[in-house]
């Protein structure tokens, strides 16, 4: 996977000069599209020109989510979810985007560029700065249509991630229009998932079993051998992580982790990594569909050979009533030894 960038930000501080972000607290939860106030991650924010706006973040050391592992490594994805909360933020603090008007990630795309920023010292938090440049954008303030956001992180000095989102925007009676018609087209009406038994918790890197979102299809020897691994959503809808506040379709977040879920618990089980302690340094994730509650969400893994840098690509498809509402692809470096942080600032990053 290349990095999302089509251009490059500019060596040197993410930070320009006279910008300083704090990390004394979060930003309100409104902002971040978050109900409880331990969902927030987004610590501040400042905007540096028409186009660029920087962010600083920190993860909860105890979160029940983010620190579920057993690895050498923070979780990369924990800091994705800082970013997708800082796109939130960017919007309503300093773009003009009306807290409440509805827009969706069309595309994401992230890649780490040092898994040493992510090593874990065991004491301190995963903490760091973001800079985002609107790459393009239709409409402005309440009338946006669209836009396109290209964004490097920061962790502890070491530039860590390259990130980028398109996003589609619509007014309440639009999406609710545009919705209505969705769900029409499909025969939501009388189904019911299939219950899934939740895969082990250690198949997937996980240790508490309510962070498990992804389980068994059928008896062993039941799928096709096609060379696809599949497996079904099994989320619980009480997540306090995932559904922090009510959706009226499944939400994309639950959706990404699953297809990471998938990518190692598919890797495993085909001997490609020896451990599903891999670290996710890449990811590439196209929503075409909303997925629905009321039907099987079926992930497709198929892995491929290891790229150059020892990276693994496993392709991931997820489909719901025979069609594929999400297309994208996880990389994993496995058996991701330990690089111990310097502990020595005890501020910032």
């Amino acid at each position: 996977m290349t990095s999302p960038l089509p251009y490059a930000i500019v060596p040197g501080p993410l930070l320009p000069p006279g910008v300083e972000l704090g990390f004394e607290q979060t930003v309100p939860r409104s902002l971040a599209h978050r109900r409880q106030i331990g969902e927030v991650f987004v610590a501040d924010s400042a905007q540096s020109s028409d186009v660029d706006f920087h962010l600083s973040f920190q993860i909860p050391r105890a979160h029940s989510l983010w620190s579920d592992r057993n690895g050498a490594y923070h979780d990369s994805f924990a800091s994705a979810e800082a970013a997708r909360q800082s796109i939130f933020v960017l919007l309503h603090r300093h773009v003009g985007v009306p807290v409440g008007l509805p827009f969706s990630l069309q595309r994401i795309t992230l890649r780490v560029e040092d898994p040493t920023a992510y090593a874990d010292d065991g004491i301190s938090a995963l903490q760091g700065h973001l800079h985002y440049r609107v790459a393009e954008r239709q409409g402005k303030g309440s009338d946006v249509v669209s836009m396109t956001l290209e964004g490097v992180m920061e962790i502890d000095g070491r530039r860590a991630m390259t990130l980028g989102a398109v996003l589609a925007f619509m007014s309440q009676e639009d999406y609710d229009v545009f919705r209505a018609f969705q769900r029409a087209q499909k025969p939501v009406e009388g189904t019911r998932p299939t219950p899934a038994h939740r895969l082990a918790p250690a198949l997937v890197g996980r240790e508490i079993p309510r962070n498990v979102v992804i389980g068994s299809t059928g008896p062993k020897g039941s799928e096709p051998d096609d060379g696809t691994i599949r497996y079904l959503l099994a989320a619980d809808r009480r997540h306090p992580a995932f559904f922090d506040h009510e959706y009226d379709h499944v939400p994309g977040p639950l959706m990404v982790e699953g297809m990471r879920q998938a990518a190692v618990a598919a890797a495993c089980r085909s001997g490609a990594i020896a451990s599903p302690h891999a670290l996710a340094v890449g990811c590439d994730a196209a929503f075409l569909d909303f997925a629905e509650f009321e039907a099987d969400v079926v992930y497709e893994a198929r892995v491929s050979a290891p790229g150059a840098d020892g990276s693994l690509p496993v392709a991931v498809r997820i489909q719901q009533f025979g069609k594929t509402i999400v297309e994208g692809r996880v990389e994993l470096l496995p058996d991701a030894g330990p690089h111990p942080r310097s502990t020595a600032q005890g501020h910032g990053v």
